[in-house]
């Protein structure tokens, strides 16, 4: 009989349990992890490098790989997939704005640069879409190294043998500190991009010192004591019944032919000049952006940090004019956003946008200016300042003509069209900008004089350009290309005397203060020195950088980088 029992020998015997991974084995999966996080932090500034990526000079820094070492072993040790997804996603997001800087401008970001993202954002995503075809592989630069790096932790975290520290997560956020901490308590020239570093260690440094000290933050203490303009009634023997004072974007002294520029980019402005129509001036910007430049121009206002003159616009054009019986225009085809206000808005009796207009000018560019100057004619006989802001030579450059006729492309403006490469198409299509700027001002005069005006007919620019130079391209930089800009004065009327002597220099505030001796006020600035301007940061209500300037015959000299910290 064959029992049911089952025998003893066909027991299953008990499958063994895993052992638990050893504390050397978690100790060597936790180097591993470290070490290749480590690298593909590091990998997008060699991507960008192999490239092509002209500006990124970053070089492997025994102390930067220390420190992202040490972050990412607290990471793992934390074990917290939200905080190092959250890390990654910052890191993701400055790279991001980095990593396209460089690709396009040819330099990293400054904390000045920073603080202008939200106010430019739509020229910025502007020239990203022209600009997308030359510089895509920038976002596989940084892409591939980061979606490894997500993939990484987020596996990693919930499978690998690791050790566990939760204390670990507080030494990151103390390193992640540490930037911001130092912000607010150096100077901005601590902060900017140093030579050989990491993409990533700069763009940190300038988003640190952009968040803790250029957030929207006006500063109303600290600012250097200077002592109030005078500001007195002097009744000019011939005052202009209208003023134009036309600003273009971007454009610098030297591509204009008038200049010596060895392209004909002037053809107009060079024949007024022969025929002694117009006189040509060498011009000094106040600033490298156009919001600075033009609240520095229009309160007539020189000093790095003289926040009381510009706040309380004693000495703005727009209000001088409207006190000596003048009617105020701003015709701009550019956004207004809140610029008016640093000019006194009160002050502008006409003011017409983009924002007023948007079809128009989306659909002709800098030529709804035309249809600006109807919509907002003005009464024969009035007196009037009209202050006219254009576009024409800003990123991306062909932006300017595309929509006209093809006569304007001079010069090849794409590899395909001729070009040799991109940085020349680039050059080209500046050179095909200002010529059109020429004949765009050509006919705006010919308005002038189809309106009846008598008076001063002044073109001149916000700020320069670099064009390449060192690699660097775009205006946020105190660089002397950025600092000339050209100037021209056409009169019309009797008594109606030029500015200044050809190929004179004339800085911006020089400028206004001419402007405004022809309405009717004298200007004296107790604080000025003679033959010393500065030309300012992006932010001249804030921490700022400036760089005193000084012309020496046909040459400008400008001092070192200076700081200007007003604390709070």
């Amino acid at each position: 009989m064959v029992s049911s029992r089952p025998d003893a020998s066909f027991r299953f015997a008990r499958v063994p349990s895993r052992p638990a991974p050893t504390r050397r084995r978690r100790f060597a999966t936790l180097l591993l992890v470290t070490a290749a996080a480590t690298v593909l932090l590091l990998l997008d500034d060699r991507l960008q490098q192999w490239l092509g990526g002209v500006g990124n000079d970053a070089r492997l820094r025994p102390e930067w790989i220390a420190a992202l070492a040490m972050l990412n072993a607290g990471l793992w040790l934390g074990g917290s997939r939200w905080a190092a997804n959250a890390v990654l996603g910052l890191f993701a997001l400055i790279q991001l704005c980095q990593l396209s800087h460089i690709a396009a401008i040819g330099r990293p970001l400054t904390p000045l640069d920073v603080a202008m993202i939200p106010r430019e954002l739509r020229d910025i995503l502007g020239a990203g879409r022209a600009e997308f075809a030359a510089h895509w592989p920038t976002l596989l630069a940084g892409g591939i190294p980061y979606a490894l790096l997500f993939a990484l932790y987020n596996l990693g975290l919930r499978r690998l043998p690791l050790p566990r520290a939760r204390w670990a997560l507080l030494a990151v956020a103390a390193l992640l500190a540490s930037q911001p901490y130092k912000a607010s308590r150096q100077s901005m020239v601590r902060f900017l991009p140093q030579a050989g570093h990491s993409s990533l260690s700069n763009a940190l440094r300038a988003f640190s010192y952009g968040a803790v000290n250029l957030g929207g933050v006006r500063i109303d203490r600290g600012a250097p004591a200077y002592r109030p303009y005078r500001v007195e009634a002097a009744p000019a023997a011939a005052p202009p019944q209208a003023i134009w004072l036309v600003i273009f974007d971007s454009t610098r002294l030297d591509r204009w032919r008038l200049a010596g520029h060895a392209r004909d980019t002037t053809p107009n402005f060079s024949r007024w000049v022969r025929q002694d129509q117009a006189r040509w001036h060498r011009g000094i910007a106040g600033a490298v952006s156009t919001r600075a430049s033009l609240t520095l121009l229009l309160n007539g206002v020189r000093e790095p940090g003289n926040l009381q003159q510009l706040r309380s616009h004693d000495s703005n054009l727009f209000r001088l004019a409207k006190r000596a019986g003048y009617r105020t225009y701003w015709l701009s085809t550019q956004y207004r956003d809140d610029l008016l206000q640093q000019f006194d808005a009160a002050s502008i009796d006409v003011a017409r946008s983009r924002e007023d207009a948007p079809a128009q000018v989306n659909a002709h560019g800098d030529e709804a200016i035309f249809d600006q100057l109807y919509a907002a004619a003005p009464a024969r006989g009035e007196r009037r300042l009209m202050v006219l802001l254009l576009r024409t030579a800003h990123l991306p450059f062909e932006d300017a003509y595309r929509r006209q006729p093809p006569r304007y492309v001079r010069w090849p403006d794409s590899v395909d069209a001729g070009a040799h490469d991109r940085d020349a198409a680039r050059r080209n299509a500046y050179d095909n900008a200002i010529a059109y700027q020429d004949d765009l001002a050509a006919r705006l005069y010919a308005r002038f004089e189809q309106m009846g005006e008598q008076g001063l007919f002044v073109v001149t620019s916000d700020h320069g350009q670099m064009l390449g130079e060192d690699g660097v391209w775009g205006h946020n930089v105190l660089t002397p290309h950025v600092a000339q800009v050209p100037m021209l004065v056409r009169t019309r009327g009797p008594g109606q005397a030029p500015l200044a002597g050809n190929g004179e220099w004339l800085a911006h505030h020089q400028l206004f203060l001419a402007l405004a001796a022809r309405i009717g006020y004298r200007i004296d600035n107790p604080n000025a020195v003679p033959g010393r301007y500065f030309l300012q940061g992006s932010d001249v209500f804030g921490d700022n950088l400036y760089r005193e300037a000084r012309a020496t015959g046909t040459q400008l000299q400008l001092g070192a980088p200076t700081a200007l910290r007003q604390s709070r």
